[in-house]
């Protein structure tokens, strides 16, 4: 498969993951506001029940999108050749992970191992590494997109491991910033690249 290809199926499957989230949180917005008609409703069992069913509806979806994510990350490291059998290995080890710790510490793995990898992809990016690989061309377009991917795998790990930490809005709110700033970035590199300069 060549590279653009490659790409191009990823975009669509990343695109079709984060429609599905999307379904998800619509449906659970929706029914929240069907339960809220008993303002107390919160502290009740079905609350619970209620947290418990959305998350089983989103997990799915979020580990199709660290799918995703583990094959678009490492490629701007590896050749399509090696991507292909780091995510397989990444892959199997997250499986076997996950069937003996538990989903969570499935997802918690793999997580963990992609921010790693973005962060050393943002480094390199900044640095101006030559061995980085990016569809997109200029400096301030590829900083954008790793400051987007590196602002989603915070956001999905945030949501996965430190939902109970004391942190745990802080750490959203540095992916939320990460995304904003890297979808400027990647949208309008030529605005951005001349108000950097002219600053």
């Amino acid at each position: 498969m060549k590279l653009k290809n490659y790409d191009f199926h990823l975009i669509i499957l990343t695109t079709l993951i984060l429609f599905g989230i999307g379904a998800v949180s619509l449906y659970g917005i929706t029914y929240y506001n069907y339960l809220a008609v008993d303002s107390q409703w919160t502290q009740t069992a079905q609350y619970v029940l209620y947290i418990d069913e959305m998350n089983s509806y989103l997990y799915p979806f979020l580990v199709l999108l660290l799918i995703s994510l583990g094959l678009c990350i490492p490629k701007r490291l590896f050749e399509q050749d090696i991507l292909i059998k780091f995510s397989g290995v990444l892959l199997g080890i997250t499986v076997i992970v996950t069937v003996f710790s538990g989903l969570e510490k499935g997802l918690g793995f793999i997580l963990a191992v992609m921010t790693v990898v973005q962060a050393i992809v943002l480094i390199m990016t900044v640095r101006k590494s030559k061995s980085i690989r990016f569809e997109k061309e200029g400096y301030i377009a590829r900083i954008g997109s790793s400051l987007l991917h590196f602002g989603f795998v915070i956001i999905i790990l945030n949501f996965v491991s430190f939902r109970d930490s004391p942190f745990h809005l802080l750490i959203f709110w540095i992916g939320v910033v990460l995304i904003t700033v890297g979808n400027v970035f990647s949208f309008y590199p030529e605005k951005m690249g001349l108000l950097l300069t002219n600053d």
